[in-house]
């Protein structure tokens, strides 16, 4: 009885979790905005396809502790579009939210917002250096 309430109540919240985030991307667009700067409309069932394959694909593995070597050379290739990625995606909600155009009022620097946004970038990338060469990444 005990592990019956632990697994019904992992698997609602992975449930819940997987729901959120699916309504998230929905929320912020992210695939009509990737359609848009890309000029492919023809393959957005296509992207929602592989990402929802890749998305099943890549929590098997996570979970089953399945060891992939493939090499510095191939880490360096997802490392870079996973970054993408993610870039894209902080530009998709910080667009959707309004947030640096809320910043800029609030804190009157309309006319500084170029250098504001270096300034995000540089400690963006600095600490993402600290974390990966200093700390070791997840080793540390």
């Amino acid at each position: 009885m005990k592990y019956l309430i632990l697994i019904s109540s992992s698997f609602g919240g992975g449930v819940l979790v997987g729901g959120a985030y699916a309504a998230f991307i929905t929320l912020i667009k992210v695939f009509p905005r990737f359609i848009q700067l890309t000029e492919t409309k023809g393959y957005l069932k296509l992207y929602e396809t592989i990402y929802g394959i890749s998305t099943l694909i890549f929590t098997i593995i996570y979970f089953s502790g399945y060891n992939v070597e493939l090499g510095k050379g191939f880490t360096l290739f997802a490392g870079l579009f996973s970054g993408i990625f993610l870039g894209m995606f902080a530009s998709a909600l910080a667009e959707t939210l309004n947030v640096i155009p809320v910043i800029s009022k609030k804190f009157k620097i309309k006319k500084r917002i170029k250098l504001v946004l270096v300034a995000i970038l540089i400690g963006k990338v600095c600490g993402a250096l600290y974390y990966f060469i200093i700390l070791g990444g997840s080793n540390g």
